[in-house]
């Protein structure tokens, strides 16, 4: 009697201790809500009103899955801030820090001289300065 006892309450426990219901949310990558180290900014020096001038923009993530996720800009007129942001792939990934680039399009609308700010971590930045003209 007591083993089918013991036996009965095995199995009621086996049958409650299992949910059928998966989870539906997939988990969130904090490093995704921080924006990524820049280690260097390729500026040119001018620029002309209304093209596209191309900015290589050296950011760092924090293991092998890490990759460009988008830039943020900030500010009006002539004085800009701008953070990376990167995105993580939820593999098995190498635990080094990599460095990637990324082409950032800056293209101004009026003349003047530019001041970009590119984010490193709080209260640091590099800043580049770009003189824009009108198109000759």
């Amino acid at each position: 009697m007591i083993r089918l006892t013991f036996i009965f309450a095995l199995l009621l426990f086996s049958a409650f201790s299992c949910s059928k219901e998966e989870e539906s949310t997939a988990p969130v990558n904090p490093l995704e809500e921080i924006p990524a180290y820049v280690s260097r900014v390729n500026a040119p020096a001018t620029a002309t009103v209304g093209v596209f001038t191309p900015i290589e923009v050296y950011f760092v993530v924090n293991d092998g899955c890490g990759y460009f996720g988008s830039f943020e800009t900030e500010g009006t007129g002539t004085e800009q801030t701008i953070k990376v942001y990167a995105k993580y792939r939820p593999n098995i990934c190498t635990q080094a820090l990599v460095t990637l680039k990324q082409t950032y399009e800056f293209k101004p609308v009026v003349a003047g001289t530019y001041t970009l700010r590119f984010y490193q971590e709080p209260e640091k930045y590099i800043t580049k300065t770009i003189v824009v003209s009108n198109s000759n």
